[in-house]
């Protein structure tokens, strides 16, 4: 998410003169969409809304190979943002798509869902029944294997891949799972903290899919914990009628460190005796993606 943002904040600056539009939003978290908007970037749902020759960035969750087919036909100057891990999964789907069958795990509807399924013809499943649903949709004549949202619950996307080894024993696993690292080390750290709080904190938008796997993991064993996208959404009656005496605090991979201190300093406002610290186990992010040299290209 990172390198969706830096990739639209460089652009900007390198191209003054010129409108930037990005499609979608570049991550789904309000505050920095908002922040990028008062810089002057705008945002839009399709490229419709702009006219042919315009300069248009794609969002991190990477988009199907036909939006890319109309921006080129329509001569726009185009930036990819796509996140190099959802890259990967496209690459994926392509390499495999004329030589097997696949299933995708992910959440229908998702950006990053509707961007890969236009790269090949697949099966979305969301759950272990969806899997079973299969059974009269996938044949014995062509290999079958799976790719997977980015964004996903690891726990949740176990147990489809069991069902899918339980349905379809000969199913090829792929070398890697796809699953942003960010993603799986905040699951990691939220598991390791559940034991030593009340309820957790999960700080990002409701259409954060990461954010949202965080909040339903955290839920199964400190049912308190609970979700919040900005400072004004900060209850103090939710934690003190839940009476929390230990409040974990995670954040989404979209959501900015800034926001992060700005509710944590709305917590503190309304509780100015309590203690903050780093969870012995928080260890920083440490991967990066290097920008491209040339980041607006015309096709």
């Amino acid at each position: 998410m990172k390198y969706a943002i830096s990739y639209v904040e460089t652009a900007f600056q390198e191209n003054p003169d010129s409108p930037l539009y990005v499609r979608k939003e570049i991550v789904h978290n309000q505050r920095v969409v908002e922040e990028m908007k008062k810089k002057g970037i705008q945002f839009i749902d399709e490229l419709k809304e702009v006219p042919d020759g315009a300069t248009v960035v794609f969002s991190a969750h990477g988009v199907s190979p036909e939006v890319v087919k109309e921006a080129t036909q329509r001569k726009m100057k185009i930036g990819d943002a796509t996140c190099p891990l959802v890259t990967r999964v496209h690459k994926k789907a392509r390499n495999i798509k004329d030589s097997h069958q696949i299933i995708y795990i992910a959440h229908r509807g998702h950006d990053e869902a509707i961007g890969t399924m236009g790269e090949a013809d697949m099966f979305l499943v969301e759950s272990p029944e969806d899997v079973e649903n299969l059974k009269s949709k996938i044949t014995k004549d062509k290999p079958l294997t799976y790719l997977m949202q980015t964004t996903l619950s690891v726990a949740d996307t176990k147990s489809i891949v069991k069902k899918i080894e339980e349905v379809f024993p000969y199913v090829e696993h792929p070398q890697k799972d796809d699953i942003c690292y960010a993603t799986t080390e905040r699951q990691e750290a939220v598991q390791s903290m559940l034991e030593s709080v009340d309820a957790m904190l999960v700080i990002g938008a409701e259409n954060s899919s990461n954010s949202v796997r965080l909040c339903q993991l955290a839920k199964k064993t400190r049912p308190a914990s609970f979700q919040i996208s900005r400072k004004e959404d900060v209850n103090p009656d939710h934690i003190k009628n839940a009476k929390i005496k230990i409040l974990g605090i995670t954040a989404g991979a979209s959501s900015p460190q800034v926001l992060v201190d700005e509710i944590v300093g709305e917590i503190l406002k309304h509780f100015p005796d309590a203690k903050v610290s780093l969870f012995p186990e928080s260890r920083e992010d440490t991967m990066s993606f290097k920008l491209p040299k040339e980041l607006l290209k015309q096709y």
